[in-house]
C-alpha cells in the first residue's frame, strides 16, 4: 500500500504573449495603417510627382501598390487570416519605396524617409520579433539605396538639387505625421488596455471578495457543524478541518504523510488499544476510491479520556469522473457507547434476576404439584371421589400458574436478552422443537411436507422456541376426539424462507386473528388447555428481534396456519415441496 505524501501545489507562469496590450485591436490598427499607407502613396503620386510630365516610374510604382493594397485588403475580408496580410502589407510597402528610391537615384531618395518607420508597424502588427527583423530589413534597403547611389546601379533623378532638398523636407514632413499618428493611436490603445485591466482587476477583487466571503461562510457552517469533517484532495492534503475535529485530535490539519496519520491523530481500532495501521483509516481508504461506511474506530489523545467514533468517508470526482480527494466525517459515540454498556450490564442483572425468580417461584409450586399427586394415591383419598376432583384442580392449576410464571419471564427477557443471529438450518430447529416438546405420535402426528433444510438468518435458540410453542400449540388446541395433527411447511420466495406449522384444530374467525397475539388472552377458553397465553405473543416478538415476520392464516373449521417469514442466508437457495 503506497501511502500519500501531502504536497503544495505550485502554479506554473502563464506563458506572456508577444503584445498583449494590441491584442484585441489589431485589425483595426491594420486598417489605419493600410489607410495611411494609401494616403502617403497618393502624395507621392500626385502631390509630389505633379510637376513632372508623364507616366514617372514613381508614379508606375504608386499605381502598383495602391492595387497591391486593395487587393491585400480584399484577401484580409475573405480569408481573415491577419498576419499573413499584414506580412503582404509591410512587405509592398518595402518594395515599393525600395523601387521608387532606385528609380530616383537611390539614397538618400525620399521614399527611403519611410523605411525607420516600418519596423514600428511591423512590431504593431507582428511582435516584437517581427519587428526587429523589419528593423534589418530597413537598415538593409537603406545600404542598398546607398550603394546603388554610389556605384550608379541606381536610375539617375531628373530632379535638381533644390527640388530634392524640397521633396526631403516634405517626406520628413509627411513621415512626422505618420509617426504622431501612430503615437496618438498607441496612446489611445494603451489607454484603452490600461481602463480595460483596471476594469477587469475590479472584477477580479470582487469576486475574490465574494470568494473569501463564501470560503468564511463555508469555514463558519463547517465549524458549526457538530460532527467532525475531515477532507484532502488526492495528494493527501487536508483541506478541511473544521471545529469538531480539531477539539476530537486536540491538534489542526498538518501537512503529514498519510503514514503518519495514525500516530499524529492518535487514531486506534474499535477497541480502544489496538494502534490503526494507516491502510485502514477511513480517509486514507476513500482517497484510494473505496467507500467507508459506519466504521468502528476510537481517538485515544495522550492526557484524554478515549472517544469512540462511528465514521464514514466518501471519495470526491470532478465532472470528469477524476479523483480529487475525499470527504470523511466522524460522530462521537462515547456517550451512547457507555450508555450502552450501562444498559447491558443492567439487562445482564436483570436477566439473572428473571432465572433465580424463576427458579424460586417454581419451587413452592413444584411442591405442591409433588404433594397433590402424592396425596391423591392415598388410601384415605381414594375413598373420597370430591377430594381426588379437588386435589386434581389443584394439580392443574399449579401447572398452569408454572407455565405463566415461566413464560411471563421469558417474555419479560425477549427485549434485553443477547441474541446471535447466524445462518440456521430451519430443518434443525423444528427437530429439535419436536424433542423438547416431548410428544408422542400419539398424542399428536407431525409430517414434513418439504424436503431439504434452508438456512435462514436467525438466533438457534429462539427459533426453536417459536417451533416448540407452535407444536405444543396444534396440541393443546386440537378437536375434541380427534389426534392432534400438525404439517410443517416451507416456501421460498422474495430472497425469503416462508414456513408454516398448520395444525387441524377448530380454526379462528378473523375477528379473533385480530386479538390472536394480545399478551395474557387466550381465545379458546377450554379450562383444561394447558398454557399461559403467551405462546403465540413471544412468537411474534422472537421473529421481530431476527428481523421476521409471524401471522397467521385461518377459517372456522378449517384449523389454523401459523406463518413465519425469515431471511435466506444464501439468497440462492431453493426447496422442495
Amino acid at each position: 500500500m503506497v501511502s500519500i505524501k501531502s504536497k503544495n501545489v505550485v502554479t506554473g507562469k502563464s506563458p506572456t504573449h508577444a503584445s498583449p496590450v494590441l491584442d484585441g485591436n489589431r485589425e483595426t490598427v491594420f486598417y489605419l495603417v493600410t489607410l495611411v499607407f494609401v494616403f502617403v502613396v497618393l502624395l507621392q503620386t500626385i502631390a509630389m510627382q505633379g510637376a513632372v510630365p508623364g507616366m514617372t516610374a514613381p508614379r508606375v510604382a504608386g499605381l502598383v501598390a495602391l492595387v497591391c493594397f486593395a487587393g491585400i485588403v480584399v484577401f484580409y475580408r475573405l480569408t481573415r487570416q491577419l498576419k499573413i496580410a499584414s506580412v503582404l502589407l509591410i512587405t509592398t510597402a518595402y518594395t515599393g519605396s525600395i523601387y521608387a528610391a532606385l528609380m530616383q537615384g537611390g539614397a538618400p531618395a525620399p521614399t527611403l524617409n519611410y523605411a525607420p518607420f516600418l519596423p514600428i508597424i511591423a512590431t504593431v502588427l507582428l511582435g516584437r520579433t517581427a519587428g526587429l527583423i523589419s528593423l534589418c530589413v530597413s537598415i538593409g534597403a537603406i545600404v542598398f539605396c546607398t550603394y546603388a547611389a554610389q556605384t550608379g546601379f541606381a536610375q539617375h533623378s531628373g530632379h535638381s538639387a533644390e527640388e530634392l532638398r524640397i521633396l526631403l523636407s516634405s517626406a520628413s514632413v509627411l513621415l512626422a505625421i505618420g509617426v504622431t499618428s501612430y503615437a496618438f493611436i498607441y496612446e489611445s490603445l494603451i489607454l484603452k488596455a490600461v481602463k480595460d485591466s483596471e476594469s477587469a482587476k475590479s472584477e477580479l477583487e470582487e469576486k475574490a471578495a465574494a470568494l473569501e466571503e463564501s470560503q468564511e461562510f463555508l469555514s463558519t457552517v463547517m465549524d458549526a457543524a457538530h460532527d467532525a469533517i475531515v477532507a484532502a484532495d488526492a495528494n493527501g492534503k487536508l483541506s478541511i478541518f473544521n471545529r469538531a475535529a480539531r477539539e476530537i485530535h486536540g491538534i489542526d490539519a498538518q501537512p503529514l504523510d498519510s503514514r503518519d496519520w495514525p500516530s499524529t491523530y492518535s487514531l486506534f481500532e474499535a477497541d480502544g488499544v489496538t494502534p490503526m495501521k494507516f491502510e485502514n483509516v477511513p480517509l486514507f481508504c476513500a482517497i484510494q476510491g473505496k467507500k467507508v461506511s459506519v466504521r468502528e474506530m476510537a481517538v485515544a489523545v495522550p492526557g484524554r479520556d478515549i472517544r469512540y467514533m462511528i465514521v464514514n468517508a466518501t471519495p470526491l470526482y470532478n465532472a470528469r469522473k477524476e479523483l480529487i480527494g475525499a470527504v470523511a466525517t466522524m460522530r462521537d459515540v462515547t456517550k451512547e457507547r457507555i450508555q450502552g454498556e450501562e444498559i447491558r450490564s443492567q439487562n445482564r442483572e436483570i436477566d439473572q434476576f428473571a432465572r433465580v425468580a424463576s427458579l424460586d417461584l417454581q419451587a413452592p409450586l413444584n411442591r405442591i404439584i409433588m404433594t397433590s399427586e402424592s396425596l391423591i394415591k392415598s388410601p384415605e383419598i381414594q375413598a373420597s371421589a370430591k377430594t381426588r376432583t379437588d386435589l386434581a384442580a389443584v394439580t392443574l392449576a399449579a401447572k398452569k400458574m408454572g407455565a405463566l410464571i415461566k413464560d411471563v419471564l421469558y417474555m419479560s427477557r425477549l427485549p434485553i436478552g443477547e441474541i446471535s443471529l447466524q445462518p440456521v438450518a430451519a430443518r434443525d430447529c423444528i427437530e429439535a422443537a419436536i424433542a423438547l416438546a416431548h410428544l408422542s405420535e400419539a398424542d399428536c402426528r407431525l409430517d414434513f411436507r418439504f424436503t431439504g433444510s434452508p438456512e435462514v438468518v436467525a438466533d438457534p435458540k429462539s427459533l426453536t422456541h417459536v417451533f416448540k410453542n407452535l407444536i405444543e400449540n396444534a396440541w393443546k388446541h386440537s378437536m375434541p376426539g380427534v389426534r392432534a395433527h400438525a404439517e410443517f411447511t416451507c416456501i421460498i420466495e422474495d430472497g425469503a424462507a416462508v414456513f408454516g406449522v398448520k395444525d387441524n384444530g377448530p380454526g379462528m374467525s378473523q375477528e379473533q386473528i385480530d386479538h390472536l397475539f394480545t399478551s395474557l388472552e387466550r381465545l379458546r377458553t377450554d379450562d383444561d388447555a394447558a398454557g399461559s397465553g403467551l405462546g403465540l405473543a413471544i412468537c411474534r416478538k422472537s421473529l421481530a428481534r431476527m428481523s421476521g415476520e409471524f401471522w397467521v392464516e385461518s377459517e372456522p373449521g378449517q384449523g389454523c396456519h401459523f406463518r413465519l417469514r425469515l431471511p435466506l442466508a444464501n439468497q440462492q437457495a431453493k426447496i422442495a415441496s
